[in-house]
Protein backbone atom coordinates (compact mmCIF):
# COMPACT_ATOMS: atom_id res chain seq x y z
CA UNK A 1 0.00 0.00 0.00
CA UNK A 2 0.91 3.28 -1.26
CA UNK A 3 2.48 5.89 2.03
CA UNK A 4 2.07 9.51 1.70
CA UNK A 5 4.13 11.92 3.63
CA UNK A 6 3.04 14.90 5.70
CA UNK A 7 3.83 17.28 2.88
CA UNK A 8 2.26 15.25 -0.02
CA UNK A 9 -1.08 15.19 2.17
CA UNK A 10 -0.74 18.69 3.22
CA UNK A 11 -0.39 19.75 -0.36
CA UNK A 12 -2.99 17.11 -1.76
CA UNK A 13 -5.85 18.54 1.17
CA UNK A 14 -4.64 22.00 1.91
CA UNK A 15 -4.25 21.28 5.54
CA UNK A 16 -1.48 22.81 6.94
CA UNK A 17 1.66 20.58 8.72
CA UNK A 18 0.30 21.84 12.03
CA UNK A 19 -3.13 21.03 11.49
CA UNK A 20 -1.84 17.52 10.83
CA UNK A 21 -0.35 17.17 13.61
CA UNK A 22 -3.30 19.17 16.12
CA UNK A 23 -5.27 16.11 14.98
CA UNK A 24 -2.87 13.38 15.82
CA UNK A 25 -2.63 14.76 18.82
CA UNK A 26 -6.14 14.22 19.11
CA UNK A 27 -6.40 11.25 18.66
CA UNK A 28 -8.37 10.85 15.37
CA UNK A 29 -6.13 9.72 13.20
CA UNK A 30 -2.68 7.64 13.30
CA UNK A 31 0.13 8.27 10.96
CA UNK A 32 3.15 6.60 11.28
CA UNK A 33 5.96 6.68 12.32
CA UNK A 34 9.48 5.89 10.72
CA UNK A 35 12.70 5.02 12.45
CA UNK A 36 13.84 8.64 11.70
CA UNK A 37 10.90 10.63 12.69
CA UNK A 38 9.44 11.33 9.54
CA UNK A 39 5.09 10.73 9.74
CA UNK A 40 3.69 8.47 6.55
CA UNK A 41 -0.27 8.36 5.87
CA UNK A 42 -1.40 5.82 4.18
CA UNK A 43 -4.92 5.86 2.15
CA UNK A 44 -7.60 5.32 4.62
CA UNK A 45 -5.82 8.33 6.75
CA UNK A 46 -6.76 10.52 3.71
CA UNK A 47 -10.10 9.54 3.93
CA UNK A 48 -10.32 9.65 7.83
CA UNK A 49 -8.54 13.32 6.76
CA UNK A 50 -11.18 14.03 4.20
CA UNK A 51 -14.05 13.25 6.67
CA UNK A 52 -12.84 15.37 9.04
CA UNK A 53 -12.69 18.13 7.13
CA UNK A 54 -16.18 17.39 6.05
CA UNK A 55 -17.50 17.08 9.49
CA UNK A 56 -15.39 20.58 10.54
CA UNK A 57 -17.17 22.31 7.93
CA UNK A 58 -20.33 21.44 9.38
CA UNK A 59 -19.35 22.83 13.04
CA UNK A 60 -18.56 19.68 14.39
CA UNK A 61 -15.96 19.88 17.21
CA UNK A 62 -13.43 17.77 17.36
CA UNK A 63 -14.97 15.15 19.90
CA UNK A 64 -17.72 15.20 18.39
CA UNK A 65 -15.77 14.11 14.99
CA UNK A 66 -14.22 11.31 17.14
CA UNK A 67 -16.98 10.02 18.07
CA UNK A 68 -18.18 10.24 14.74
CA UNK A 69 -15.33 7.65 13.28
CA UNK A 70 -14.81 5.38 16.10
CA UNK A 71 -17.53 5.32 18.72
CA UNK A 72 -20.44 5.90 17.10
CA UNK A 73 -23.58 3.26 16.35
CA UNK A 74 -26.07 4.36 13.53
CA UNK A 75 -28.69 5.32 15.83
CA UNK A 76 -26.10 7.52 17.85
CA UNK A 77 -24.73 9.24 14.78
CA UNK A 78 -28.67 10.28 13.58
CA UNK A 79 -29.33 11.40 16.95
CA UNK A 80 -25.83 13.57 16.55
CA UNK A 81 -27.07 14.65 13.04
CA UNK A 82 -30.39 15.86 14.35
CA UNK A 83 -28.48 17.74 17.55
CA UNK A 84 -26.40 19.04 14.85
CA UNK A 85 -29.57 20.16 12.98
CA UNK A 86 -31.57 22.02 15.73
CA UNK A 87 -28.47 23.62 16.89
CA UNK A 88 -27.81 24.76 14.03
CA UNK A 89 -31.47 26.22 13.03
CA UNK A 90 -31.05 27.76 16.40
CA UNK A 91 -27.74 29.53 15.37
CA UNK A 92 -29.20 30.53 12.08
CA UNK A 93 -31.91 32.36 14.00
CA UNK A 94 -29.43 34.06 15.90
CA UNK A 95 -27.67 35.30 13.08
CA UNK A 96 -30.98 36.51 11.68
CA UNK A 97 -31.57 38.99 14.56
CA UNK A 98 -27.95 39.86 14.66
CA UNK A 99 -28.83 40.87 10.73
CA UNK A 100 -31.59 42.68 12.12
CA UNK A 101 -30.43 44.68 14.52
CA UNK A 102 -27.54 45.89 12.87
CA UNK A 103 -29.68 47.30 9.99
CA UNK A 104 -31.36 49.41 12.65
CA UNK A 105 -28.27 50.55 14.14
CA UNK A 106 -27.41 50.87 10.81
CA UNK A 107 -30.50 53.38 10.36
CA UNK A 108 -30.31 54.97 13.66
CA UNK A 109 -26.62 56.20 12.73
CA UNK A 110 -27.83 57.22 9.10
CA UNK A 111 -30.49 59.64 11.28
CA UNK A 112 -27.36 60.50 13.43
CA UNK A 113 -25.48 61.70 10.06
CA UNK A 114 -28.80 63.32 8.48
CA UNK A 115 -30.65 64.93 11.59
CA UNK A 116 -27.48 66.14 13.98
CA UNK A 117 -29.34 69.58 15.49
CA UNK A 118 -31.70 69.35 12.22
CA UNK A 119 -35.47 68.56 12.10
CA UNK A 120 -37.64 66.84 10.36
CA UNK A 121 -41.37 65.70 10.34
CA UNK A 122 -42.25 61.59 11.33
CA UNK A 123 -44.28 59.12 13.33
CA UNK A 124 -42.73 57.69 16.49
CA UNK A 125 -42.26 54.17 16.12
CA UNK A 126 -44.16 51.87 18.05
CA UNK A 127 -42.26 50.63 21.38
CA UNK A 128 -43.91 48.51 24.31
CA UNK A 129 -43.64 50.38 27.91
CA UNK A 130 -42.40 48.41 30.80
CA UNK A 131 -44.14 49.48 34.24
CA UNK A 132 -41.05 47.33 36.29
CA UNK A 133 -38.33 45.76 35.82
CA UNK A 134 -40.22 41.98 36.20
CA UNK A 135 -40.36 41.05 32.47
CA UNK A 136 -37.05 42.48 31.32
CA UNK A 137 -35.21 40.44 34.07
CA UNK A 138 -37.50 37.42 33.34
CA UNK A 139 -36.79 36.87 29.40
CA UNK A 140 -33.01 38.45 29.65
CA UNK A 141 -33.58 41.45 27.22
CA UNK A 142 -32.13 43.81 29.03
CA UNK A 143 -29.40 44.68 26.34
CA UNK A 144 -32.93 44.77 23.93
CA UNK A 145 -34.57 47.77 25.68
CA UNK A 146 -33.41 51.42 26.56
CA UNK A 147 -34.49 54.13 29.02
CA UNK A 148 -36.87 56.37 27.63
CA UNK A 149 -37.27 59.82 29.15
CA UNK A 150 -41.10 61.99 29.29
CA UNK A 151 -40.85 65.53 29.56
CA UNK A 152 -43.74 67.85 30.40
CA UNK A 153 -43.93 71.52 28.31
CA UNK A 154 -44.97 74.42 29.68
CA UNK A 155 -45.11 77.56 27.91
CA UNK A 156 -41.06 77.73 27.50
CA UNK A 157 -40.25 75.24 29.96
CA UNK A 158 -39.54 71.46 29.80
CA UNK A 159 -38.76 69.07 32.92
CA UNK A 160 -38.46 65.47 32.98
CA UNK A 161 -41.76 64.26 34.40
CA UNK A 162 -41.36 60.39 33.51
CA UNK A 163 -38.57 57.48 33.30
CA UNK A 164 -39.35 54.29 31.88
CA UNK A 165 -37.76 51.07 29.89
CA UNK A 166 -39.24 50.67 26.26
CA UNK A 167 -38.80 48.26 23.71
CA UNK A 168 -39.21 48.85 20.43
CA UNK A 169 -42.65 47.05 18.54
CA UNK A 170 -40.22 45.34 15.60
CA UNK A 171 -37.98 44.29 18.09
CA UNK A 172 -40.63 42.58 20.29
CA UNK A 173 -41.82 40.90 16.53
CA UNK A 174 -38.11 39.66 15.62
CA UNK A 175 -37.41 38.29 19.32
CA UNK A 176 -41.12 36.78 19.23
CA UNK A 177 -42.05 38.17 22.09
CA UNK A 178 -45.22 40.40 20.92
CA UNK A 179 -47.80 37.77 22.64
CA UNK A 180 -45.83 37.87 25.97
CA UNK A 181 -46.00 41.59 25.54
CA UNK A 182 -49.95 42.11 24.93
CA UNK A 183 -51.33 44.11 27.28
CA UNK A 184 -48.16 46.36 28.05
CA UNK A 185 -49.01 50.17 27.12
CA UNK A 186 -48.04 50.62 23.50
CA UNK A 187 -46.75 54.14 23.26
CA UNK A 188 -47.00 55.93 19.62
CA UNK A 189 -46.98 59.37 17.95
CA UNK A 190 -48.19 59.95 14.32
CA UNK A 191 -46.12 63.06 14.12
CA UNK A 192 -43.61 64.22 15.52
CA UNK A 193 -40.68 66.89 15.37
CA UNK A 194 -37.77 64.41 15.12
CA UNK A 195 -34.61 65.70 15.68
CA UNK A 196 -31.04 63.94 16.98
CA UNK A 197 -28.42 65.60 19.92
CA UNK A 198 -25.52 65.33 20.50
CA UNK A 199 -24.01 65.43 23.80
CA UNK A 200 -21.56 64.69 27.11
CA UNK A 201 -24.23 63.20 28.91
CA UNK A 202 -27.18 60.08 28.37
CA UNK A 203 -29.39 62.41 29.97
CA UNK A 204 -31.04 65.30 27.20
CA UNK A 205 -30.78 68.65 28.36
CA UNK A 206 -34.43 70.40 28.45
CA UNK A 207 -33.25 73.02 26.36
CA UNK A 208 -32.93 70.47 23.39
CA UNK A 209 -36.92 70.26 24.08
CA UNK A 210 -37.29 74.01 24.15
CA UNK A 211 -35.58 74.62 21.18
CA UNK A 212 -37.73 71.47 19.02
CA UNK A 213 -40.88 73.20 20.09
CA UNK A 214 -39.94 76.37 19.64
CA UNK A 215 -38.92 74.83 15.78
CA UNK A 216 -42.38 73.25 15.70
CA UNK A 217 -44.38 76.58 16.65
CA UNK A 218 -42.11 78.70 13.98
CA UNK A 219 -43.41 76.31 11.33
CA UNK A 220 -46.38 76.40 12.46
CA UNK A 221 -47.77 73.43 14.29
CA UNK A 222 -48.71 72.94 17.77
CA UNK A 223 -46.58 71.18 20.86
CA UNK A 224 -48.92 68.59 22.35
CA UNK A 225 -46.80 69.37 25.89
CA UNK A 226 -45.25 66.29 25.90
CA UNK A 227 -41.56 64.68 24.40
CA UNK A 228 -39.99 61.64 24.29
CA UNK A 229 -35.86 60.89 24.02
CA UNK A 230 -34.07 57.73 24.01
CA UNK A 231 -30.29 57.64 23.86
CA UNK A 232 -29.00 55.86 21.14
CA UNK A 233 -25.59 53.94 21.86
CA UNK A 234 -22.50 56.31 22.74
CA UNK A 235 -19.60 55.99 20.18
CA UNK A 236 -15.54 57.12 20.27
CA UNK A 237 -15.84 59.34 17.15
CA UNK A 238 -16.04 63.25 16.63
CA UNK A 239 -19.33 64.61 16.04
CA UNK A 240 -20.16 66.20 13.06
CA UNK A 241 -20.93 69.48 14.36
CA UNK A 242 -19.13 72.59 13.85
CA UNK A 243 -19.91 73.02 18.05
CA UNK A 244 -18.63 69.89 18.94
CA UNK A 245 -15.07 69.79 16.88
CA UNK A 246 -12.91 70.34 19.31
CA UNK A 247 -13.48 66.71 20.93
CA UNK A 248 -10.61 64.58 20.73
CA UNK A 249 -11.53 61.38 18.98
CA UNK A 250 -11.64 59.11 21.83
CA UNK A 251 -14.62 61.02 23.60
CA UNK A 252 -17.51 59.23 23.75
CA UNK A 253 -20.34 61.14 22.54
CA UNK A 254 -24.08 60.63 23.13
CA UNK A 255 -26.60 60.65 20.40
CA UNK A 256 -29.87 61.08 22.06
CA UNK A 257 -33.15 61.28 19.66
CA UNK A 258 -36.04 63.55 20.67
CA UNK A 259 -40.00 63.11 19.55
CA UNK A 260 -41.93 66.00 19.74
CA UNK A 261 -45.63 65.27 19.23
CA UNK A 262 -47.39 67.80 17.38
CA UNK A 263 -50.90 68.50 16.10
CA UNK A 264 -51.17 70.90 12.57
Amino acid sequence: MKKYSIGEVSDQLGLSRDTLRFYEKKGIIQPEKQKNGYRTYTYDDIKKLSSIMFYRRLNFSIEDIGRILYKSSFPSYCSMIQEKITEEKQQMEKHRQSLIHLTHLQKHYKNVEKYLNRYDLRPMPPHYQMPDNHFINQEDISDLCYICQEYGIEGNQANQINEFFMIAEDTASIMKLKQELNGYPLLKQERCVYTVVASDSPVLESQAVIDAADWARQKGYSPLGVAYSGHLLSCAFKDTAKENQEKKADTPINYIEVYLPIQS
